[in-house]
């Protein structure tokens, strides 16, 4: 009976393996959605060759010397040390592993609050699906972890743990080094304050054991902060190109989404169902009240943050929909089969199934098995990336200044550099505004696009084979060295 037991695995680990089994399957468009990931590659791997954080750019002619926060430093150091070792194999992976990670912290959060096994479930489901949107292989996978661990700590001060707010500062020094948006867990932090404060408004509140303790917690959280290689530069970096609308407008991400695809339907699902939760219920306090508000807004704003809204609303919801089904069902048929399903369900454990899953993906990458429906495996793309010419550009180094397309800038960084410098790449923030005008200019062939060919002395060119600007360079004579379906290179005569 105890093997039995041991082997059966719960509901909750089937959905875990399949978290990672799915997103293992996904891996060929999870590595070529954009261009950003072989930029962080290449600098995973130059800090851990030098021993060395840099903190000017090295990687465009137009910007050698600019200041480059590197907010991120921490985070491309381990997807470039699991490059090294596994391949792109391994950095699909491990994002796979990630978030399964965060999906199991939802879970158990949800289901603490609510005391329902299958409500906690079937919305952990419908966020994971949500949250899809925006699972790719980038620094932001270590925010959707720490988010989750961050509010189920708040949530333990808040309740019964007021001694264990240290773990909040220790929490952002790693935070602030991985990722830019370690600014949420300050959010978070000013909305569980407050709302602790508005469940409970008096003079006592400010004197009371846990209010210090979060108060600390947030204090020397936000000193963390500043132990990074940009100390406090890295604020000035994240407020800067969040408030620059023309940067963000330029990049997809941060608009807001399109619901009319339907890939957004799960989330407008969450919303609805936490929308009904809170409307049902008659426990909602303020916290999870401001909570919803701002993340509702956020998701709303930019479709980024809808994974964010997922990981955070999901346990908020679970609470409210199980309080309002014990208000006004109490003695349910659904109810009393959830207990027996939850007791069969606690006397099982299986955990050994997601440990076979994780090594047997492991194993068939490893054995060269495709685990894609289209068998094409875990590789860049040459129909996205400029594989091809870039192959041929190993081979045929090209003297002088380089024009290239905006999401080809990592990959040819990550195979050419170096020997080559870029025109541009995703990271906007060390280009600013200015730079970024000038590289659509370019493209959209806009007043003054030669001007900019000669003030940065550009003579050559790896852009999109039928690009507009491939077609116009081509019209002015510039020699054609190499083209295929999905690049051109061209050199000025």
């Amino acid at each position: 009976m105890r093997l039995k037991n041991f082997l059966l695995p719960r509901l909750e680990y089937i959905f875990f393996a399949a978290i990672v089994l799915g997103i293992a399957a996904n891996g060929p468009r999870l590595l070529n959605f954009d261009g950003d990931l072989p930029r962080h590659l290449l600098m995973g791997r130059l800090i851990l060759q030098t021993q060395s954080v840099p903190t000017v750019d090295v990687f465009s002619f137009r910007t050698t010397g600019f200041p480059a926060i590197p907010h991120e430093w921490l985070s491309q150091v381990m997807l470039a040390g699991i490059y090294e070792w596994l391949g792109l194999n391994g950095i699909v992976l491990f994002s796979a592993v990630l978030m399964m990670a965060v999906w199991i912290l939802v879970f158990r959060e949800a289901e603490n609050r609510s005391r329902s096994l299958l409500i906690s479930l079937l919305l952990v489901i419908l966020a994971a699906g949500a949250a899809q949107l925006h699972v790719l292989p980038r620094p932001h996978l270590f925010t959707y972890l720490l988010s989750g661990i961050w509010v189920a700590l708040l949530e333990q001060i808040k309740k019964t743990s007021s001694k264990k707010w240290w773990f909040l500062p220790l929490i952002m020094l790693v935070w602030v080094n991985l990722h830019g948006m370690f600014v949420l867990g300050i959010l978070l932090w000013g909305i569980y304050l407050a709302g602790d404060f508005l469940d409970r408004p008096s003079k006592a509140w400010f004197t009371e054991a846990k209010t210090k303790a979060m108060t600390l917690g947030g204090v020397f959280s936000l000193l963390a902060t500043l132990f990074s290689p940009s100390g406090i530069h890295i604020w000035e970096t994240i407020i800067s190109l969040g408030s620059n609308s023309y940067i963000t407008s330029k990049i997809t991400e941060y608009q807001s989404a399109n619901f009319h695809l339907p890939e957004t339907w799960l989330f407008l699902a969450l919303l609805l169902l936490v929308i009904t939760g809170f409307a049902r219920s008659r426990q909602i306090g303020w916290t999870p009240l401001l909570l919803t508000i701002t993340f509702t807004f956020l998701a709303l704003y930019t479709s980024r943050m809808i994974p964010l809204f997922a990981i955070l609303i999901t346990p908020v919801t679970a609470k409210a929909l199980a309080d309002w089904v014990r208000e006004d069902y109490p003695a349910s048929r659904l109810i009393k089969f959830e207990e027996r399903l939850m007791l069969t369900n606690s006397s099982v454990n299986g955990w050994i199934w997601i440990v076979v899953v994780v090594f047997g993906i492991a194993i068939l990458f490893q054995q060269g098995i495709a685990l894609d429906t289209e068998r094409k495996g875990n590789v860049f793309d040459e129909h996205f990336f400029p594989v091809r010419a870039v192959d041929w550009l190993e081979s045929n180094s090209q003297e002088g200044h380089m024009l290239n397309e905006f999401d080809w800038g990592g990959y040819i960084l990550l195979r050419l550099w170096p020997r080559e410098q870029i025109f541009m790449d995703g990271h906007t923030h060390i280009y600013g505004e200015a730079l970024t005008r000038e590289y659509e200019t370019v493209v959209l062939l806009g007043e003054g696009w030669e001007d900019v060919l000669k003030k940065y002395q550009i003579q050559w060119a790896i852009v999109r084979a039928h690009a507009p600007i491939a077609q116009k360079l081509k019209a002015n004579g510039w020699e054609i060295l190499y083209q295929d379906e999905t690049a051109v290179i061209l050199r000025k005569p």
